[in-house]
């Protein structure tokens, strides 16, 4: 997408598409094909981790490694945010936006702290947020997630195949986002460290991947010929002197669900077949978050082109 077309027409029917079930059946042609390469250089990497006497060994050991790196995030975001304590912060809002959130919440403190030009605007916001409306939508987020958890069992996830299946789009209505402050990477990667079973996290890195997964440089079937899964920046000023690209942070967190279920069950097959072992579905989306990751390392030099638009033939990655 590119932003200074956001508010066109052109904007407007990107947005309609990207929540489309046609459209993604779509893209997700171009994806299947290209995944089998990359989940099969991703597995063998898995297959010699540690280099242990066997692969399922290695597998073994990854499985564990995976699983530990969580737990601390996991721990922690239940101690801060649990809802004995959700009720507590409701007598003092102001507290627990400067101290829970800009101390202790690890995804915003490291944003607040991090010297990113392009952060700069989210920066500002969150400072000028209301602390009422911090904690809000931070309550309408966690209430949501426990009730999902407990909904959305492995016999329900099993029929999920459509956008609309999934859920996620409730989360708008229930009011788990804040405009500008608390959008789908920061709350994904709450909701991932403490639910891995059900929300899919490392939003930035999972849609780069997508896009590195269609092998197009471009958008398919999109007006303006750019990628879904990027944003070009072409309406700001940037130190680099040429147009820049971010991931595309308005990309709904329910199809981005959508694509990470199926990645994972992909994946799992695969695994299946080589290690003879399976996946525990407890830590499902601990394993998309590790294949976004591998993804995302083997393209981190990649200068990408826009084409079909001779005024954006240039804009690099940040990562």
């Amino acid at each position: 997408m590119i932003s200074s077309q956001i508010d066109s027409k052109i904007g407007e029917r990107e947005f309609e598409l990207i929540s489309n079930q046609e459209h993604m059946e779509e893209v997700w042609k171009v994806i299947r094909p290209r995944l089998e390469e990359y989940a099969n250089n991703y597995l063998e990497g898995v297959s010699h981790y540690k280099d242990l006497p066997s692969p399922g060994d290695s597998f073994s050991a990854f499985l564990v490694e995976m699983i530990r790196k969580n737990d601390k995030a996991h721990d922690k975001y239940f101690e801060i945010f649990d809802m004995e304590c959700m009720g507590e912060y409701a007598d003092d809002t102001e507290g627990f936006k400067s101290y829970t959130l800009k101390k202790d919440c690890d995804i915003i403190r490291k944003t607040l702290q991090s010297r990113s030009e392009a952060l700069g605007e989210w920066k500002k916001k969150f400072f000028g947020c209301k602390s009422q409306q911090l904690y809000d939508t931070f309550y309408n987020m966690l209430n949501f997630a426990i009730e999902y958890d407990e909904e959305m069992d492995e016999d329900s996830l099993a029929e999920v195949d459509a956008i609309d299946d999934i859920g996620f789009a409730q989360m708008s209505e229930d009011a788990c986002y804040q405009s500008g402050v608390l959008g789908f990477g920061i709350v994904s990667n709450i909701l991932n460290h403490m639910y891995p079973r059900v929300f899919p996290g490392n939003y930035k890195a999972g849609i780069y991947s997508l896009h590195f997964l269609t092998g197009q440089g471009k958008g398919i079937n999109m007006p303006s010929d750019s990628s879904e899964f990027l944003m070009v920046k072409d309406d700001f000023y940037s130190k680099t002197g040429i147009i820049e690209t971010e991931h595309n942070y308005y990309f709904p967190y329910e199809t981005y669900g959508l694509y990470s279920l199926r990645i994972f069950r992909f994946l799992e097959e695969k695994i299946k077949t080589r290690f003879q072992k399976g996946f525990p579905n407890d830590y499902r989306y601990l394993l998309t978050n590790d294949f976004y990751d591998y993804v995302t390392s083997i393209h981190r030099s990649d200068i990408v082109t826009l084409c079909g638009n001779d005024d954006l033939l240039k804009f690099k990655t940040i990562w």
